[in-house]
């Protein structure tokens, strides 16, 4: 009976705002506004290329639209040029928009085609736009790009506009210039990796 509901849910789900939602666990209890899900839950969304694992879910109708996704234990996201993992995730189907906590972000660039690698302890995202912010509390933002290594209290990433924004504290290496830069803001363009910086403190390393 309950898998009767949750595929009618789904069904009324799909009308709502045009999505088809594939989720699969081991236990489901579902209500009128809210669907638990225990055990194994996988999602996929096939019209945004959004995969979700976890072990403990919940949706929740907000406005008559299942729309409202939580998840408190550890999750493993993928979505179009990355992947992404952490903890506490809130994410909303419709618009594409999520925050999670302890996150471990791995994206394609759009620009150079480079890998980029961030870890952070709050990350905010927007699947839609290719927009990526985050803080740390403790430990500062640590970002690899290439032959960039670089820490920071926040950072702001545009995929689609290859720009690359680090701020606080910034502390970064340019293995490939040998450079190493200190500054309160750095600004890079992602295509080419050149830089500007405010505050800057660099040495250079002359062979």
């Amino acid at each position: 009976m309950k898998k009767l509901v949750l595929l009618f849910l789904l069904f009324i789900s799909f009308f709502a705002f045009s999505k088809t939602i594939h989720i699969s666990s081991e236990y489901v209890e579902p209500t009128e506004n809210l669907i638990t899900y225990q055990g194994n839950v996988v999602v996929f969304i096939d019209s945004d290329n959004f995969g979700l694992k976890t072990n403990s879910m919940q949706i929740k109708k907000i406005q008559n639209k299942w729309i409202d996704l939580s998840a408190t234990s550890t999750v493993q996201i993928t979505f179009e040029n990355g992947t992404l993992e952490g903890e506490n995730l809130k994410y909303n189907i419709e618009t594409q928009l999520g925050s999670i906590e302890n996150a471990s972000l791995t994206i394609l660039d759009a620009q150079s085609s480079e890998t980029i690698y961030i870890n952070c302890d709050n990350l905010v995202f927007d699947l839609n736009n290719n927009y990526f912010t985050g803080t740390s509390n403790k430990n500062q933002v640590n970002i690899i790009k290439g032959a960039i290594n670089a820490k920071s209290d926040k950072f702001i990433y545009d995929r689609e506009n290859g720009e690359l924004i680090l701020e606080g504290n910034v502390e970064l290496i340019d293995n490939e210039k040998d450079i190493k830069m200190k500054a309160s803001k750095i600004v890079i363009d992602t295509q080419n990796n050149n830089m500007k910086g405010e505050k800057v403190q660099i040495e250079i390393v002359v062979e």
